[in-house]
């Protein structure tokens, strides 16, 4: 570790699970920090697949609003669907922002 803008994180688990996750992550032939990490990546750039499993998951916890979880769901398809319609990716529209606040950087 070493680096001082490193961050620990710390998921509490009963063992069944956490034998169960290691055990599976070894067979994947992947560590749990790389896995966590992955993960937590795949989350941030809005990976389909990430987003595939967290909607999955909220609408089958019963700590999650599944009238909630359809809409946001509802709501990333139809932002989706505009963004194809419209031609353009995340990337593109990114490179948009940085055209602009190089042409305005009051904005």
């Amino acid at each position: 570790m070493g680096k001082t803008n490193e961050k620990r994180v710390y998921v509490l688990m009963n063992e069944k699970l956490h034998m169960d996750l290691k055990i599976r992550l070894d067979h994947l032939n992947i560590g749990l920090s790389e896995f966590i990490r992955a993960c937590s990546d795949g989350l941030i750039q809005q990976h389909p697949i990430m987003e595939q499993f967290v909607d999955h998951y909220k609408e089958t916890s019963e700590k999650h609003s599944k009238k909630a979880t359809k809409l946001a769901k509802k709501d990333r398809e139809e932002s989706d669907k505009i963004m194809k319609d419209l031609g353009l990716d995340l990337d593109e529209i990114e490179d948009i922002f940085d055209i602009i606040e190089q042409d305005h950087p009051e904005i």
